[in-house]
Parts: C-alpha cells; sequence; structure tokens
C-alpha cells in the first residue's frame, strides 16, 4: 500500500476499492461521492448539456463498478474513472449525428482561468469578461471531441501532460499535439469575433 501512496494513490480511494471489493456497497457510494462532481464536469465539457453529462455519469459509474476488480491500482483510481468517463462521453458523441447544444452557463466557467484568466483592475470589465468567458465555452464546445477531451483534461481539470496522455491512453507527444492544434483552432474562433483575443 506504501508503494501506491508515492505513486500518487489516494489512500482513501484505496480504501473504499478494497471495501466494495469485499462486498461493501455502501463503500461504492463513497467513491461516486468522491469523484462524482468531477466525472460529471468531465462529461459536461465533452457532451455540452446537462441531461446528457448526466447520462454519461452515471453510465461511467456503472461501468467502473462492473470493471472495479481490473483496477490494479497502476494509475490514480481518479485518472482511471476519467478514462472512462472520456471514453463514455466520445461514444456518446460518436453514436450522436445533431449538433452539440450548448447547455453551460457563462457562470459555470471558474475553471476557465488559465484559458480565459479575467482581469479585477476594473469593474466595468465584469460584463465583457463574463462575455468572453461564455464565448471560451462556446468555442470549446465546437472542437472536435478528440480535442474537447484534451482541452477539458488539461485546461478544465488542471491535469499534467502525463496524466492527460494516461487518461486518454495517448502516447504524450499526441496529447502535446492535440492541445496545440486545439488552442490554434480556439485562436482562430475567437479572434473571428474579437481581433484583439
Amino acid at each position: 500500500m506504501a508503494a501506491d501512496v508515492q505513486r500518487g494513490q489516494d489512500p482513501r480511494d484505496l480504501e473504499l476499492v478494497a471495501r466494495v471489493l469485499a462486498g461493501d456497497l455502501d463503500a461504492y457510494a463513497g467513491l461516486v461521492d468522491r469523484h462524482s462532481d468531477l466525472v460529471y464536469s468531465i462529461a459536461l465539457r465533452i457532451v455540452g448539456n446537462r441531461a446528457d453529462a448526466e447520462d454519461v455519469a452515471q453510465e461511467t459509474f456503472l461501468n467502473a463498478f462492473r470493471a472495479l476488480q481490473s483496477f490494479k491500482g497502476q494509475s490514480k483510481l481518479s485518472s482511471w474513472l476519467y478514462r472512462i468517463a472520456v471514453n463514455r462521453a466520445l461514444a456518446y458523441l460518436k453514436g450522436r449525428r445533431h449538433t452539440l447544444s450548448l447547455d453551460i452557463d457563462a457562470d459555470d466557467t471558474h475553471e476557465i482561468r488559465s484559458l480565459a484568466a479575467p482581469s479585477r483592475d476594473h469593474p466595468d470589465q465584469t460584463l465583457i469578461e463574463k462575455e468572453f468567458r461564455l464565448r471560451v465555452i462556446q468555442a470549446i464546445s465546437m472542437l472536435p471531441p478528440h480535442y474537447r477531451a484534451v482541452v477539458t483534461l488539461y485546461h478544465l481539470q488542471d491535469r499534467s501532460y502525463k496524466e492527460v496522455a494516461e487518461i486518454l491512453g495517448l502516447p504524450m507527444g499526441t496529447v502535446k499535439t492535440h492541445l496545440h492544434r486545439a488552442r490554434a483552432m480556439l485562436r482562430r474562433a475567437l479572434s473571428d469575433d474579437d481581433p484583439v483575443v
């Protein structure tokens, strides 16, 4: 167990996993409680609407429960869950043929700080900054799903390149390439409306 903690494992997650595998279903509710907000957030940023994100999050935890015996602790439990969530969200988008409907409020964008950190120098800038954050969210929602997943994990969830690569099952170089291309697409999308960006 010490080796797992050294690898970044959260001992509470490991304890809950052990209890679930021993037949304690209440412990699984504890795992869901610990990770549901971030799983839902990832799903929402990828699929773009709340109802679908809730479905993806539920499927994620159902799939995780069924596969929990396969979790060997070689990665953090959170990374393992996020990978399932991303895969479920991407599978959902692949099966869906209509346009992405944006169901994200500008007030829900506190995770955007690394892409569009607001300046508090002038009080009259608040509305402009809120509108800009909404435009950033809208631009992210229009990215191809695999780019949206990388941007969501790296910028909105503050994951490292290594964690993003692990979660998505991609080489780190591919993650960096996807991120570079996604940023270029976002710059183009945002500069169409605002040449200053």
